[in-house]
């Protein structure tokens, strides 16, 4: 949000406070996006033959990091339900990061329009709401282990230096 003048404080003008919400909204989803990703993940690790070595195992993963979330979701080899949708998520994702700022971003001074993009972002929440749902009966059906929050803390991952992390 754009500061008023040189006290530093936030310029709440409806337009600025519209476009910071859709800016919000729409980072939400790629966070989201990128947690959908390591749910394949999950689902790829488990189909992992017993006895590998951790040096296979760590290059399996890193290819799958190199990998594409559609790549994941072929790999994943989901019942069709779910892989229609699953397809239509990674779609969406594409969009999102490709082009979805793009071609609104000339238009986001304007207040109502705004409204209208967050209601869109809304739109597309609600239903990786219902794929994510749906995808986490799928995976517990699988036997794919839930990583806790102690489990997180305990591989340094709950909170993260970003001097460590970023550099």
């Amino acid at each position: 949000m754009t500061t008023d003048g040189d006290q530093g404080e936030p310029d709440l003008k409806p337009g600025n406070v519209a476009r910071f919400v859709v800016f919000g909204a729409f980072g939400e989803l790629l966070a989201r996006f990128q947690v959908l990703e390591l749910t394949f993940w999950g689902i790829l690790a488990h189909r992992q033959k017993r006895g590998m070595t951790l040096d296979q195992r760590l290059a399996k993963i890193e290819g799958w990091n190199r990998g594409v979330l559609g790549n994941l979701v072929a790999a994943a080899d989901l019942p069709a339900e779910l892989e229609e949708e699953a397809r239509r998520a990674v779609e969406a994702r594409n969009y999102l990061v490709h082009r979805f700022m793009r071609d609104r971003m000339p238009f986001l001074h304007d207040t109502a329009f705004c409204e209208r993009v967050g209601t869109e972002l809304a739109e597309v929440s609600g239903r990786l709401d219902d794929f994510e749902s749906a995808l986490g009966e799928h995976t517990r059906a699988l036997g794919v282990p839930e990583v806790t929050d102690d489990e997180l803390e305990e591989l340094g991952l709950a909170n993260p230096d970003p001097n460590e992390w970023f550099s």
